[in-house]
């Protein structure tokens, strides 16, 4: 079982006593409180201790908190914190300006120590969302270790620091041995297992700052900073040593297992990248197969033969291709499990968004077909619809039930979500069509919308189809805080008279036609049906 790490949070102010109220609040709350008393120390803690969460007072001497913000912001290594301002000054143009400089929130002082852990605390919710999908976009769901994908990124990261301070990079590809065979032998629930072994035991005999990762199929890769050469070629041949000394075993019956290897070295040159070591790698692989397997090789010692016998394009290439979208697929897929566990967390908090996100989904995508849309806007869609609201994670609930007017803070705060599920969703990099779609679903076709106030056609086709769906089951829904809802005639009017000024006239009138074709299939129809019954 592991242990959820305890959380840090950075307070910056020039007040003592508000330093000391501050960590008595976060200790409250179970969070380590790290305080700075201005700037430039607080510039200097973030950057090292890497907190959670910045609290940063606006009113300081010599630098404020704007240009604070701005300076984290700028620097790679503190951009991504989440910044909360906590001042005195409570002008609307400093709240927006506060956001605008890219902090996630701003609470005014004298602060309600309620309303503050409230804050902290979903900021905190979606830095633990963002930290789970990463995890899981980052992993190979078999074996546990890294992915292609985010060993790509440590390669080029690592490569790209070698270029810079010099020093070299070695890239491990592995093969195990024959692995057809095991699956044929005996099945694939089995051959998973020595996959499961074999990365096991990869990841527990490299070097702290190395990398495993599982690259496709039988095939495993390890990168290794500042490693030269020859001891890469040293390292690599022990662990092809421990792999064959293993003592593996299917259904109690001893069987051999052994890897290929191949060993590429990044030594400063800059024409080469990480695509390149890769492919270098991959050929050292191919000779070493060829010339008989269980054995390294390393690149550089290939001969002007093995060179030209590395084939390009074959069938074992076309092979890994194949393999490599197909687990890109299920890393798509996993992700977008764990999105809707999280969505119907979410729904138990709302429950009323349990069916939005469905109808959405529906409507989105019927608009879509009917404008005649690629079938790749209309796959990025149902995606979009399903994870448009994820961004009401930040909204507390007497905000999101409320039934009276909200107050300017208040709808600030609800019309963050939008950027709320970018935010969560950016770092995975497998959403990035839907992350523009969600983030502009409730621009407006006069450019009166938010967040980005865009006009027209400037706003993203999705968005605006996403837009209508949205506005469609919102107007027809039951909701827990208001029970008033409007027919489909009704909703189709209202939709319709708000057609260039909220919405794209486009889009509403392929809505329209959508649903004169559709709408006995459409869940609205379905959910008249049960109440038809019922009475």
């Amino acid at each position: 079982m592991t242990t959820r790490r305890q959380r840090k949070v950075l307070v910056i102010d020039d007040s003592q006593p508000n330093l000391v109220l501050l960590k008595a609040h976060l200790n409250s709350m179970g969070l380590i409180a790290l305080l700075a008393d201005n700037a430039k120390d607080g510039i200097a803690i973030a950057a090292e201790q890497k907190p959670d969460i910045i609290l940063l007072d606006v009113m300081m001497p010599e630098i404020d908190g704007f240009e604070t913000c701005r300076r984290l912001k700028a620097d790679v290594r503190t951009s991504s914190i989440p910044v909360i301002f906590v001042s005195a000054r409570d002008q609307s143009e400093d709240k927006i300006g506060g956001l605008k400089l890219g902090a996630v929130d701003y609470v005014t002082k004298p602060f309600n120590k309620g309303e503050l852990q409230a804050r902290v605390g979903i900021v905190l919710q979606m830095t633990e969302l963002q930290e789970r999908l990463l995890l899981l976009a980052n992993t190979d769901e078999l074996t546990g270790l890294s992915n292609r994908r985010h060993f790509f990124e440590i390669l080029e990261r690592e490569v790209l620091g070698a270029k810079i301070r010099g020093g070299s990079v070695a890239v491990m590809m592995f093969d195990v041995d024959h692995f057809k065979n095991v699956n044929d032998s005996y099945g694939h629930l089995s051959g998973d297992r020595i996959l499961q072994q074999v990365g096991k035991i990869l990841n527990e005999n490299i070097y702290p700052l190395d990398l495993a990762a599982r690259y496709g199929g039988e095939e495993f890769v390890i990168v290794m900073p500042g490693m030269p050469a020859e001891i890469a070629t040293q390292r690599a041949e022990k662990l092809c040593s421990i792999v064959d000394k293993n003592n593996w075993e299917i259904a109690s019956q001893p069987i051999s297992i052994t890897c290929s290897v191949g060993v590429a070295i990044f030594d400063g040159d800059d024409s080469t990248d990480p695509y390149e070591l890769i492919k270098r790698a991959d050929d050292a692989l191919y000779a070493a197969k060829h010339r008989g397997r269980n054995c390294v090789v390393s690149y550089d010692k290939l001969s002007q033969q093995e060179r030209e016998m590395v084939p390009h394009q074959d069938e074992d290439f076309r092979e890994l291709q194949t393999k490599i979208s197909s687990l890109a697929l299920q890393i798509r897929e996993q992700t977008m499990g764990i999105i809707s566990a999280f969505t119907k967390a979410i729904a138990a908090k709302d429950p009323y968004l349990a069916g939005h996100v469905e109808n959405v989904k529906v409507y989105s995508v019927a608009i879509a077909k009917q404008m005649g849309v690629s079938e790749s806007l209309v796959g990025q869609l149902w995606t979009a619809a399903m994870l448009h609201d994820l961004g009401k994670i930040i909204i507390p609930n007497h905000i999101l039930h409320k039934t009276s007017g909200l107050t300017d803070d208040e709808r600030r705060i609800i019309q963050r979500h939008p950027i709320a599920s970018a935010d969560i969703l950016a770092p995975i990099g497998i959403f990035g069509q839907e992350i523009v779609i969600i983030r502009h679903h409730h621009e407006n076709f006069d450019g009166t919308g938010y967040p980005n106030g865009l006009v027209g056609k400037n706003i993203p086709i999705g968005s605006r189809i996403l837009a209508v769906a949205n506005s469609f089951d919102s107007i027809t829904s039951v909701k827990p805080w208001n029970s008033e809802i409007k027919s489909a005639e009704d909703a189709i009017g209202e939709i319709v008279s708000l057609a260039g000024s909220q919405f794209d006239p486009e889009v509403v009138e392929a809505f329209k036609k959508a649903y004169a074709e559709n709408h006995s299939l459409w869940p609205l129809a379905q959910k008249h049906q049960v109440e038809c019954v019922a009475q």
